[in-house]
């Protein structure tokens, strides 16, 4: 195997498990966490004790994590395996929507939702909750759709 192949390689390795990392996290979080806490509290306030105590600190891991699959998305781009064709180029431009769109959203929810789920009266929180639970979705959903366009990337 030559060096560019075995970079290429780390790349897409290192690409898929960030990005499956990303995916589970979220998942993780609006499919087992949040319903699970909801079971076992009483209160809202109750179950918003433990989600902040468990969300702690836990904006720079999603950080790490987008980070990677930026940048080694970004190195996959500059080292094709094949020719460049128009349909693999537009599937990297969407890509790179996706990566741009789900940053923007990210940005929007942990610097402007979380400050304000922090400082939010216990009658706010249902609302909250619901926002949250709405920007995870759209998130899962561009990270899905991202991942999957990359699995199409290599076929076409």
């Amino acid at each position: 195997m030559v060096a560019s192949e075995l970079l290429r390689a780390a790349l897409m390795l290192l690409h898929a498990l960030a990005a499956a990392a990303w995916f589970g996290s979220i998942f993780y979080g609006v499919f087992v966490l949040y319903s699970r806490v909801s079971r076992h509290f009483d209160t809202i306030a109750e179950r918003e004790r433990l989600l902040m105590a468990l969300s702690h600190g836990a904006r720079w891991h999603m950080i790490a994590a987008m980070s990677l699959v930026g940048l080694s998305g970004f190195g996959l781009f500059l080292m094709p395996k094949n020719d460049v064709t128009n349909p693999w180029l537009t599937v990297a431009g969407i890509k790179a929507v996706l990566m741009l769109a789900s940053a923007i959203l990210f940005w929007r929810v942990s610097w402007h939702w979380w400050p304000a789920r922090l400082f939010a009266l216990e009658a706010e929180l249902p609302a909250s909750h619901r926002r949250f639970r709405l920007g995870a979705a759209y998130m899962l959903m561009l990270v899905g759709v991202n991942f999957a366009l990359g699995v199409l990337a290599r076929l076409i």
